[in-house]
């Protein structure tokens, strides 16, 4: 898949993106995300797995394979900060569409076993927090004067 340079790069330090570079980023933290949710009980099963798999195609056209994302739920990303910090980041360069996506994605996967783990809660929980959207935005309203 990838090594996740947009996500390192912005940890480094502030820079403005252009919207090829926000689409990059976009599709980095969203497969990071919901790689590292399919390990966020310790137990991954293969149903998230595939719905991972039909997420990434639908929103990002990206193919990936069981390997990939079991290895990138696994990063080494990770032994430097934890994902919500690199999701805090990542969310200031994104647009309120793409934040709101990430969300609706992650709910999407650790709901695809049709249970919800008190660890799966917390994580859903720091992440959506660290997108910083507004309850409205979540479910879907555009605010005037806030860039979607």
């Amino acid at each position: 898949m990838s090594t996740f340079s947009f996500l390192k790069g912005i940890f480094g330090g502030e820079q403005q993106l252009s919207a090829e570079e926000q689409g990059k980023l976009f599709e980095e933290l969203l497969f990071l995300t919901l790689s590292r949710a399919s390990r966020s009980d310790l137990d991954i099963s293969e149903v998230e797995v595939t719905r991972i798999q039909k997420i990434l195609k639908e929103v990002a056209d990206i193919d990936a394979s069981e390997q990939e994302i079991r290895t990138a739920g696994m990063s080494e990303l990770y032994e430097v900060a934890p994902l919500e910090k690199y999701a805090a980041k990542a969310a200031r360069g994104l647009s309120v569409a793409h934040r709101r996506t990430i969300v609706r994605a992650l709910y999407d996967v650790i709901g695809a076993d049709g249970v919800f783990s008190h660890t799966e809660a917390e994580f859903f929980d720091t992440i959506a927090t660290a997108m910083n959207l507004r309850p409205i935005e979540l479910l879907g309203a555009s605010i005037d004067g806030i860039d979607d």
